[in-house]
């Protein structure tokens, strides 16, 4: 419980500062749009990435909040609420930060970025009237012995769940899997790096990997949601999460495939930008990935930290990526940098186990 109320300390703290960035950021962008200034779009565009990881960052903390709340007998029904408006809020934000990478201020389709863009704040307000509900109306984070609305018995009751040991072991084993598939994207980028013979060939692997793995997990994320089952529905949190999280390998795989159809001077340049925005937006999900079978146990403390090392690492990768498109003249050394991150993410995705990882102590 300890790790949950020093994440939670953070929440109060960070969150303000990613919904000032973005409200600027859109500002810039309107700005930059009917102005045609380039030095309003560029500042646009910095603002909005680094709003999206002060929100992602702020989800974390916020996961300990929700914790620290549930256990302090605050209503679980509006921190779920809460939650559910902060994930469509986090996901869209991630989404418009890959898309407005790929668009420049002059371009026919920035006016619907920007109509997007508002749209998304307009859901920021949201969320961030939601939280100040949990405060002032519900006293979530106060600290009084008593809060004002009181929880019900069922609230109680799922703050003593546990996930079964067939579900951790499930899950276990699924993270193994993705593993071992970083370390095949990981041996592909490094047989193209040293230039070794069949390049052409080779090139169709990465796509087949990832969208193999999309399929893959689309199938068999959920043992207990569909296709495997029907005990859970697709609007669950974490199975949707899968669920996108599946589509978005598909589509990148089907994407980068495509990529080898351009020619050959554009091929390992685009193929390089959709690996960053999948880093990007993968790593960025993981930010926000909620385990709702037990949500409130220990087990679920350790796997937020978990989330949390292994969507700095992705956001790593995805960093790396876009400093090549930015410099290519130095993608080897990109190329290297890129093979060592997928290398520890894929060791870390192997090695994971449900609850606190390896490198932080159960007692912190």
């Amino acid at each position: 419980m300890e790790v949950s109320k020093f994440f939670a300390l953070w929440h109060p703290a960070l969150v303000h500062f990613p919904i000032a960035l973005l409200f600027l950021a859109v500002a810039l962008d309107l700005y930059g749009y009917l102005s045609k200034d380039s030095r309003a779009s560029w500042g646009a565009f910095v603002a909005t990435a680094a709003g999206t990881v002060g929100l992602l960052l702020s989800f974390v903390t916020g996961n300990y909040a929700e914790i620290v709340a549930a256990h302090q007998k605050i209503p679980q029904n509006p921190i779920g609420d809460h939650e559910a408006w902060a994930t469509a809020t986090s996901w869209l934000f991630i989404g418009l930060t890959a898309w407005r990478s790929y668009l420049k201020p002059g371009q026919r389709q920035f006016r619907f970025y920007l109509l997007a863009a508002l749209a998304t704040i307009c859901l920021l307000t949201v969320t961030g009237y939601k939280g100040g509900q949990l405060v002032y109306k519900y006293a979530a984070g106060v600290g009084v012995k008593e809060p004002p609305i009181a929880a019900s018995a069922q609230d109680l009751a799922n703050l003593s769940l546990e996930n079964t040991a067939d579900e951790l072991a499930y899950s276990n084993m699924m993270h193994h899997v993705f593993g071992y598939l970083t370390l095949g994207l990981a041996a592909w980028l490094a047989y193209q790096h040293f230039n070794l013979p069949g390049q052409e060939r080779i090139r169709a692997l990465g796509p087949m990997l990832l969208t193999g793995g999309g399929v893959f997990l689309m199938i068999f994320s959920d043992w207990n949601a569909w296709p495997m089952g029907n005990e859970l529905p697709i609007t669950d949190p974490e199975v949707l999460f899968h669920k996108i999280l599946a589509t978005i390998m598909i589509f990148f795989g089907i994407g980068m495939n495509l990529a080898r159809r351009r020619p050959t001077g554009e091929v390992n340049s685009l193929q390089a930008h959709l690996l960053a925005i999948l880093a990007l937006v993968g790593g960025g999900m993981l930010f926000t990935h909620v385990h709702t079978g037990a949500p409130f146990s220990e087990t679920a403390m350790g796997v937020y930290v978990q989330h949390f090392a292994v969507g700095c690492l992705a956001l790593s990768c995805g960093a790396v990526k876009m400093l090549e498109s930015v410099w290519p003249q130095h993608k080897r050394t990109w190329d290297l940098c890129w093979m060592v991150l997928l290398v520890v993410v894929g060791a870390n995705l192997i090695w994971y186990t449900e609850g606190f990882p390896w490198f932080l102590p159960q007692a912190f």
